[in-house]
């Protein structure tokens, strides 16, 4: 008596990496957060393409806490695809992006800057994060030159040379040569503002490159600009049809004036 042959699974297909999908750090992401348990913060303010900004991202502007990964990629992504729409030999690298590029092997790591087209863009803005404090790296061809940008005494100087030999073998720069650039500095209490500078440097070196064609080692960034980045954000959030949440100071505020008022 023959018995029915079991039936063989056909194995399961490799996992393709989703280096879009890519994240800095899930504890990052969970302490930029505000109010994380109210409900309400999942709430889209704004669809832009292909991410969503949510009430509790749009917060961190209204007050002073760090930038996450969601408004740095928001804002570069607005950049490339509005702002400088017609400079194609910009490139603004999305935090996810350069993470993928930090630690991806050389064979998917060219084949990312291949699909990305990096060999043929002459500057390349890669966003740099660890923890909760940012920094910029820029990819200059016409320099030849790596530069390096931090607002607090150049934190990220380890992290950026690691990303600098990525780069450099990924894009054919081996005789560049890397540059430690001067910017404004945060103060030292101002822990939360480095995402705001990294915008602020970003904006600073773009007008500069499309006037002048090249890069330059010093950034003119002002404290102004840097007071009033936020504000602008949220300006550029509405203009694109977002919806802004109550700030979290009004919304405490409001919250126990109705306390108040009920035990009254």
């Amino acid at each position: 008596m023959s018995k029915a042959k079991k039936k063989l699974k056909k194995p399961a297909p490799p996992c393709r990496l989703l280096v879009a999908k890519a994240s800095i750090n899930d504890d990052y992401l969970r302490a930029c957060q505000v109010d994380g348990e109210n409900p309400n913060n999942a709430i889209v303010s704004l669809r832009f393409q292909e991410m969503s900004l949510r009430h509790s991202d749009v917060q961190l502007l209204q007050g002073p806490h760090a930038l996450n990964e969601r408004l740095i990629a928001f804002y570069f992504a607005y950049l490339q695809s509005r702002r400088y729409k017609m400079q194609p030999e910009l490139h603004f690298l999305t935090p996810a992006l350069a993470y993928s590029i930090r630690h991806l092997e050389g064979r998917e790591r060219r084949r990312l800057a291949r699909s990305l087209d990096l060999g043929s863009k002459r500057f390349v803005f890669v966003p740099l994060a660890e923890g909760s404090h940012w920094s910029l790296l820029l990819v200059s061809r016409p320099d030849r030159k790596f530069y390096y940008f931090d607002s607090e005494d150049d934190r990220h100087l380890g992290f950026a040379r690691l990303l600098e030999e990525r780069l450099r073998r990924t894009l054919a720069a081996n005789d560049y040569t890397f540059t430690r650039g001067r910017c404004l500095q945060q103060g030292i209490d101002k822990g939360y503002e480095s995402g705001v500078h990294l915008m602020c440097m970003v904006d600073n070196m773009t007008d500069y490159v499309t006037r002048c064609g090249y890069a330059t080692s010093t950034l003119l960034v002002s404290i102004q600009e840097v007071r009033g980045k936020r504000e602008s954000l949220l300006q550029l959030i509405r203009t694109l049809g977002g919806i802004l949440p109550m700030s979290s100071s009004k919304s405490s505020t409001s919250t126990s004036t109705s306390t108040s008022t009920s035990e009254s």
